[in-house]
């Protein structure tokens, strides 16, 4: 959802190694997020949320943006 380093994500900035990522379905729920705080310590907890999450682990694709038409 954003990779802006100063955006601030569960109370912190972004930075140069995360990402802003919404957090839809969680195929294993029980497993732990990379960042926690106090609501949010695995994945059944960040469902419907916007986490922190590695960058190396997500795949961008800059030429289709939300709302972008077919």
């Amino acid at each position: 959802m954003s990779t802006d380093p100063t955006k601030i994500v569960m109370g912190r900035p972004i930075g140069q190694d995360f990402c802003e990522v919404a957090v839809l379905l969680a195929n294993k729920p029980d497993s732990p997020l990379f960042i926690k705080d106090h609501n949010r310590k695995t994945m059944k907890d960040a469902i419907g949320s916007h986490i922190l999450w590695f960058l190396e682990y997500v795949q961008l694709d800059f030429k289709r943006q939300v709302g972008d038409q077919d």
